[in-house]
């Protein structure tokens, strides 16, 4: 008996009670008759179980709801899968929409020629912005697939497609970020009688602050989806799917994740030889720029956290771990080195309890050996500190003079990292004494490199990297910080932060204002209103209000501007002081 389930819509459910019943909807109003709507409630906090349950209630046999654990979208589509009846499968995001007609088009234009995938074109909503694009899929309504997968558009979306369900007994999502980058462009490779509807009947509504356009850490999932774009396509479209990759990576890398662009350039070192032998690489002068990218050389993501009779916050791995989900970690406690291969200082360090010396001598040892970033038990790092891989090696100043040792990077075996291990086994006022590594590493950039020690942002070499304070110590909430120091009690809303950095960042901000002043002296404001004049023929209330008016003007352009930002932890000082 045919089956009279045409099209089953999956619709997975997350956190969408303001959005849900308007998808809901739209899968109502299509036209086509023979469908089932299959609501998968990924474990929502919110109204939308209840929204799922009510729709269910009143469209029986119609509408079924699946209520699950909140385990990720991939996974809820899986749900929705197993549990569907229909001929062919289609996916809707729950906080988008599709035209009435979608489904019984697609549905036609599937079984005119028996197509396992049918696509059409995506009408991308600019929520924020207030306006709309048209995203065609294809130029031509025959499918020519060699030049699809390298040229064509929305080869990655999973929900302007209609499947047939037998595709879906043989491949399913991964529990992933990106997971319809990881799947869907491989089986438009390995599937490939695909029709094509010319027609916008999708659509995406686009906001800022989705997991799609914020940064977190799983995000770095793209790396491995873009992996598995390539690896589980079809060989004989290898060139096609490493082209496809290489734009979407250009992308990315310029404009849309710049925070990953270390994790995107190990990617390209990985799969050097298909991008370098690329054909449409080779023809392609705007993308194949990211070729260059390859001779970057990258900090490896990976920690070191060296602890000697000391217990790790119980938070430390799981804060970093959060960020960084795919980091390497080496953990390295007092038995991390035999004692007859350490130098004699560190040897006297720990038979005298001088613990910190020889846990930092560790540190530049494990980092020359592996590379990465040494991170201290009592340091905190968040995703920025992704972009300082760029870097073939940093440090940063802990205060107006002085460097911090709780957090720097390197790449493996560099010779600065080197240079200051052999300085362990010399006869030194270090060694001696005992000194921290900060005064060490200090010493010797200003010696070998003209560091000037005024807490300042410095180049040395063109290669060594030396941070503010404000990056690699305290967070002075100027957008830069990387990690900082969090192993004192702060109240809640405040910062840690030094008297002398504070007073430091007091006179940066004076010399930038001055400067600024300077700058405007003598000119007219651009863009600016004039202040209003009390010629008489306003009232005394309508001058002050104009006034007002003015004032509130340039209150409003003063507090979003970088300046007001970075002196908040100034002023929460101030007020702290008060009370």
């Amino acid at each position: 008996m045919e089956n009279k389930i045409k099209v089953s819509v999956i619709i997975p459910v997350y956190q969408v009670e303001n959005y849900l019943e308007r998808a809901v909807d739209s899968v109502l109003a299509q036209t086509l008759r023979e469908k089932e709507i299959i609501l998968v409630d990924d474990g929502s906090t919110d109204a939308s179980p209840e929204i799922c349950d009510r729709y269910a209630k009143e469209y029986p046999g119609l509408i079924r709801v699946i209520h699950k654990e909140n385990n990720g979208l991939g996974m809820a589509r899986n749900t929705g899968v197993q549990a569907a009846l229909g001929e062919y499968i289609a996916f809707l995001d729950s906080d988008d929409t599709v035209e009435a007609e979608m489904y019984e088009v697609l549905y036609r234009k599937a079984k005119e020629a028996d197509y396992d995938i049918v696509m059409c074109d995506v009408n991308i909503i600019y929520v924020d912005e207030n306006r709309s694009a048209v995203v065609s899929t294809y130029p031509y309504e025959e499918i020519d697939l060699s030049d699809y997968i390298a040229n064509g558009n929305n080869i990655t979306y999973s929900v302007n497609k209609l499947y047939r369900r037998t595709i879906w007994e043989e491949n399913q999502y991964e529990k992933m970020l990106f997971e319809d980058i990881a799947l869907i462009p491989s089986l438009i490779t390995k599937y490939h009688h695909i029709g094509y509807v010319k027609r916008p009947f999708y659509n995406y509504y686009r906001r800022s602050n989705t997991i799609s356009t914020s940064f977190v850490g799983d995000m770095a999932d793209i790396v491995k989806a873009f992996r598995k774009f390539i690896e589980q396509s079809d060989p004989d479209y290898r060139e096609e799917a490493v082209y496809n990759v290489a734009k979407q990576l250009d992308w990315n890398m310029t404009q849309s994740r710049i925070l990953f662009r270390a994790d995107f350039i190990e990617l390209l070192k990985e799969y050097r030889k298909d991008f370098l032998l690329n054909p449409y690489l080779a023809k392609d002068k705007k993308t194949s720029r990211i070729l260059d990218y390859m001779e970057k050389d990258v900090i490896p993501e990976h920690f070191i956290c060296v602890h000697f009779g000391r217990e790790i916050p119980a938070d430390y791995w799981e804060e970093l771990k959060a960020d960084f989900p795919q980091a390497d970690l080496t953990d390295a406690g007092e038995d991390y080195y035999a004692l007859d291969q350490l130098p004699d200082c560190v040897r006297r360090a720990m038979r005298e309890g001088r613990i910190s010396f020889a846990e930092e001598y560790y540190s530049l040892r494990i980092l020359c050996e592996k590379g990465g970033i040494v991170l201290a038990p009592d340091m905190r790092a968040n995703l920025n500190l992704k972009k300082l891989r760029l870097n073939r090696i940093f440090f940063g100043f802990g205060d107006a003079q002085e460097l911090t040792a709780g957090c720097f990077g390197a790449l493996r075996d560099h010779y600065v990292l080197k240079a200051l291990l052999d300085t362990y086994d010399a006869d030194n006022i270090y060694n001696k004494a005992l000194l921290p590594l900060k005064d060490r590493l200090r010493d010797f950039l200003i010696v070998q490199f003209g560091l000037r020690a005024n807490g300042r942002n410095q180049l040395l070499k063109k290669e060594i990297q030396v941070y503010l304070p404000s990056v690699l110590a305290f967070d002075m909430h100027d957008g830069d910080n990387c990690c900082k120091i969090a192993g004192f009690p702060v109240p809640e809303g405040y910062e840690l932060v030094r008297a002398g950095v504070l007073k430091m960042w007091s006179d940066r901000l004076m010399e930038n204002w001055n400067l600024y002043k300077q700058e405007r002296g003598g000119k007219e404001p651009q863009n600016g209103k004039p202040a209003p004049v009390h010629n008489g023929s306003l009232s005394q209330q309508q001058f002050q209000r104009e006034l007002d008016q003015r004032i509130q003007e340039v209150v409003d352009t003063y507090e979003n501007s970088t300046c007001w930002k970075i002196t908040k932890p100034i002023r929460m000082l101030g007020r702290l002081f008060h009370k």
